[in-house]
């Protein structure tokens, strides 16, 4: 059974509740299934783009649209739809979502998909379809990567500072490719880099993970780190890093002095 069979199958149990109500939103759902069974992405996304923006979309919309978009090559997108859904991903759907990471060049971050999914135990189609990526993803790496690989990524994620789901991605990769490496003077650049997106899109506790246990972090990451700290109300570790911020008078000094003069969180 292809891909794109096994999705039909698994939408069917949420289609038979939907002609139940037969709503608007209902039935453009079902025509962008039967759309993508078809082979017709592109009407598809049209039917689909209309169930994203009614108001009773179904909360694992990204089940559909994310690999409606990865069959159209508009990988970028998709990967912004798979990360930004707050619904859990089964099996298949993070198949797709590897896929936009290997056609985007993440591949770190596919490899990491495609192996984590067969540790789940998959079906035959999928199970043969992720040892190959991960094949192909392990012979990229043979020898350690030179640095011009993660310029690329870095310069990728300064193109893409307008999407920062996929600018986070992109500084990822970097970050992970860094560490593959024989040279590491780019990591407290790499993460801070990465803490900055993290932020921006609310990942305040990847942030925390992160930058907490570097030891020697830029002025940049300290401010960063901060941040994530009063994000998570956590007063306690965000008020040291605070005020060295302010007694080093650099240029998130008065930032730093704004959030000290805060009341607690109750």
């Amino acid at each position: 059974m292809t891909k794109r069979a096994l999705l039909v199958v698994v939408a069917i149990g949420w289609l038979g509740t939907a002609r139940a109500d037969d709503s608007s939103t209902a039935r453009h759902l079902m025509a962008g299934v039967q759309a993508f069974k078809d082979g017709r992405y592109e009407e598809a996304l049209v039917e689909l783009r209309v169930v994203a923006n009614a108001p009773d979309a179904p909360p694992d919309l990204a089940f559909y649209l994310g690999p409606t978009l990865v069959q159209l090559g508009r990988d970028d997108e998709a990967i912004d739809v798979f990360l930004g859904s707050k619904a859990s991903r089964d099996e298949l759907t993070d198949f797709y979502l590897g896929e936009a990471y290997y056609h985007l060049k993440l591949y770190r971050k596919a490899r990491a998909v495609f192996a984590g999914l067969r540790s789940r135990g998959l079906g035959p189609v999928l199970e043969q379809g992720a040892a190959r990526y991960v094949a192909s993803i392990d012979a990229v790496y043979q020898q350690p990567p030179r640095g011009e690989t993660i310029d690329y990524y870095v310069a990728q994620a300064h193109e893409r500072a307008n999407d920062p789901i996929l600018a986070a991605e992109l500084l990822d990769e970097a970050r992970q490719v860094e560490a593959l490496s024989s040279d590491h003077r780019r990591h407290g650049e790499l993460v801070t880099a990465l803490a900055v997106q993290w932020n921006r899109i609310g990942r305040g506790t990847d942030v925390i993970e992160l930058l907490a246990p570097e030891r020697a972090r830029p002025a940049e990451g300290t401010w960063q780190l901060a941040r994530a700290y009063v994000a998570a109300h956590d007063r306690a570790d965000a008020t040291p890093l605070l005020d060295a911020i302010v007694k080093s008078r650099g240029p998130h000094a008065s930032e730093a002095s704004a959030l000290l003069a805060e009341p607690s969180s109750p």
